[in-house]
């Protein structure tokens, strides 16, 4: 009796559909990595063990600059992995010995990461959908600025939307709200939002 009551109030519309979800997830991850994986390692990215792309990245590197991705990060580009959506993940590299560097254990959805100076980002950390991280202005021809390396420690969570300016320091175990600007250095074992983004407690 209990088993034929489980089976009436099986949903198999449900799960037939989650069944296809679970085959494109695996389609899209070992054919995007494969891929990918050849790429960077033939575009000279230094690329740690069981590195992941779930979905199409662009990677660009500069003559002479450097982009290290540490064992078992994970850079999700397609909504099969992020049901909030999320466009695909750029790594990139605009001038010479500028350096993109990412710890062990990190994940990426749709996150831009532009390097003209340095973006160091440490182990274990998660960044949300279509976050942007930039170490340039992009035309500081025009607005008389300079590049500024970025560094992100270790452990820290930084949610969906948010961007990261250049010169910004965020300390060990931070964890950054939504769609917040971070303009200033964030100190670490703390919790911060905002536009600009300001600490709101110690964690």
């Amino acid at each position: 009796m209990k088993m034929m009551a489980k089976i009436r109030r099986a949903d198999w519309r449900a799960e037939f559909f989650l069944l296809g979800h679970s085959w494109e997830r695996w389609v899209i991850h070992y054919v995007y990595t494969y891929i990918h994986r050849i790429e960077a390692i033939l575009m000279g990215v230094e690329l740690g063990r069981n590195v992941s792309f779930n979905g199409h990245i662009t990677i660009s590197r500069f003559k002479h600059s450097k982009i290290v991705i540490g064992d078992n990060c994970i850079f999700n580009s397609h909504h099969a992995f992020n049901s909030r959506g999320c466009r695909k993940c750029i790594l990139h590299t605009g001038t010479d010995f500028a350096c993109i560097e990412i710890g062990r254990n990190s994940g990426f959805s749709g996150v831009t990461i532009v390097a003209n100076h340095g973006v160091y980002i440490g182990r274990d950390v998660m960044i949300g959908a279509d976050s942007q991280i930039g170490d340039t202005d992009d035309h500081p021809e025009r607005l008389g600025t300079k590049d500024a390396p970025i560094r992100i420690g270790n452990n820290v969570f930084i949610g969906m939307h948010c961007m990261i300016m250049k010169g910004v320091v965020i300390g060990d175990n931070a964890i950054i709200g939504a769609g917040s600007v971070v303009t200033k250095d964030i100190p670490e074992n703390c919790i911060a939002a905002g536009v600009p983004c300001r600490v709101i407690r110690q964690r």
